[in-house]
C-alpha cells in the first residue's frame, strides 16, 4: 500500500495529470493510471495488476482512471466539448478504502453532485457487489436516468478520514471520472476553488476559528 501524498506532492502530481491530461486521454483510454509528478508508472485495465506494479516500484503514486472519450468534458451521458480557454479541471486526491484495498485516487471536485459518484467498473475493481435481491435506485440526469445503488466508502482527504455515501452506478455510462460530491464531504470541509492559481483548497470545518 503507497503512502498518501502530502499536500505539497500532491498538488505537484495533480500540476502534471492537469498538464499531460490530454496524452493520457490518447494512450490509455479506459484504463487506471499509476501516476507521480513526472511520469506514468503503471497502466491497465485491471486495478489490482496497476496498484501491485506501482506498489513494487517503491515510488509515491495516484490512481486515475482514464476516461473513454477524449476533447470533452463529460457530466454522465451529456458531453460537451470545452470552449474554456483555461484546460483546468478541479481534481483532488483522495483515499478511498474498501476491505483490503485502498488506493489513493482522483478525483474530480463537482459542487453540482449531491452525492459523490464511481462508475460500474470502479465499483467492481473495488470489490463492490449487489445483495441478493437488492434493488436499484434511480437517479434523474440532463441525458435521462441512471441505475445505482448506494454504499458508505471511508475516504481520507488531506489525513482527514470519515464515511461518506456514494452512489454505484449499474449501467455503462461512458462517466468513467470519478466524482467528488456535496454529501458529507462539504459538510466536513469548506472548499476553495482557485482556477487561476489551478489549485483546490480544503480547510477542514473543525480547524476553523
Amino acid at each position: 500500500m503507497n503512502k498518501m501524498p502530502s499536500k505539497s506532492e500532491s498538488e505537484k502530481m495533480l500540476k502534471w495529470l492537469n498538464k499531460n491530461r490530454r496524452t493520457l486521454l490518447s494512450l490509455y483510454r479506459n484504463q487506471y493510471v499509476a501516476y507521480n509528478d513526472h511520469c506514468v508508472i503503471a497502466h491497465s485495465e485491471n486495478l489490482r495488476d496497476v496498484l501491485d506494479i506501482a506498489t513494487a516500484s517503491g515510488e509515491m503514486f495516484a490512481i486515475y482512471l482514464v476516461p473513454r472519450r477524449t476533447a470533452s468534458i463529460q457530466i454522465l451521458p451529456i458531453h460537451f466539448r470545452t470552449v474554456a480557454r483555461h484546460d483546468w479541471l478541479p481534481n483532488y486526491h483522495v483515499r478511498l478504502k474498501h476491505k483490503d484495498l485502498e488506493i489513493s485516487t482522483t478525483m474530480l471536485v463537482d459542487s453540482g453532485a449531491e452525492i459523490s459518484l464511481i462508475s460500474l467498473k470502479v465499483g467492481q475493481d473495488l470489490g463492490y457487489s449487489l445483495a441478493d435481491a437488492e434493488s436499484t435506485l434511480l437517479a434523474e440526469t440532463i441525458g435521462g436516468t441512471v441505475e445505482y445503488v448506494l454504499r458508505n466508502v471511508e475516504m481520507t482527504i488531506d489525513g482527514h478520514s470519515f464515511i461518506a455515501p456514494v452512489a454505484w452506478l449499474q449501467s455503462i455510462t461512458g462517466a468513467e471520472q470519478l466524482l467528488l460530491g456535496r454529501e458529507v464531504v462539504f459538510d466536513r470541509f469548506n472548499i476553495e476553488f482557485r482556477q487561476a492559481d489551478e489549485q483546490i483548497r480544503f480547510t477542514w470545518r473543525e480547524e476553523l476559528s
